[in-house]
């Protein structure tokens, strides 16, 4: 497990998240990964404004998806 992923999920547990929603959690990460090859905490706002921006036209993700995972 890296050490993003880890700490997102001790985060999720400080925050009293319930164990089920952690894999959605992760799933919501994923997608950014692949696009810039660094892990998402890596990621300057406007690398991250544009990866939205793109998800959002190129590949027709929901906007709900992209508000809830920012």
């Amino acid at each position: 497990m890296t050490a993003l992923r880890r700490r997102m999920l001790e985060d999720l547990q400080l925050r009293g998240v319930a164990p089920k929603p952690h894999p959605c959690d992760r799933a919501a990460v994923h997608p950014w990964a692949p696009h810039d090859r660094r892990p998402p905490d890596q990621l300057r706002e406007a690398e991250r404004r544009q990866d939205v921006r793109c998800l959002r036209t190129d590949t027709q993700v929901a906007e709900r998806t992209c508000r809830i995972h920012r």
